[in-house]
């Protein structure tokens, strides 16, 4: 049986996006689709294994770390105001602008294994995740198919052959 490639999707939303987002990924066979509820979940599990693909939310709470309950404070209790996606990818690039510095960032991620799947528009985003060398971006509105997930995955791992 051929290696399935293993897929973190950082998503608050995912127990409500679960059955439409993920089944197509599910689905398809070839990925082992791990999710993470918010950024403290994430870099426990990015800490803790190495992923071919990463699908990125903009808008996460922090979970039980302290740092990022923190940034989550300072920014008002508003995750739209207080971005922790976009400040959880500074940190897992180990960025000199990173607000949370990791003590254990794993060399594996790089941003040719990053996605961002959001509300928020491109344009709005777009000096950070060039900044950030990310360069598959895909915003969520109602209309997207319901493989938009499968396909950014997919998009994730062609970015990495070429």
């Amino acid at each position: 049986m051929k290696e399935k490639f293993r897929v973190l999707w950082i998503e608050d939303g995912a127990r409500f996006d679960l059955t439409h987002l993920a089944a197509p990924v599910y689905m398809d066979g070839k990925y082992d689709l791990v999710v993470a509820e918010n950024v403290s979940d994430a870099i426990s599990k990015l800490q803790k294994g190495e992923f071919h693909a990463v699908i990125v939310d903009i808008r996460l709470p922090p979970g039980e770390l302290l740092p990022w309950i923190k940034l989550h404070k300072e920014a008002g209790y508003d995750k739209i105001a207080a971005r922790l996606g976009l400040k959880m990818l500074y940190s897992i690039l180990g960025s000199a602008n990173a607000e949370v510095k990791l003590e254990n960032r794993p060399a594996w991620i790089t941003s040719d294994r990053l996605g961002i799947l959001t509300v928020e528009s491109f344009p709005g985003l777009a000096t950070d995740l060039g900044r950030l060398g990310i360069s598959v971006f895909q915003q969520k509105t109602a209309d997207v198919p319901d493989t938009i997930l499968l396909d950014l995955i997919e998009k994730v791992i062609e970015n990495q052959k070429s």
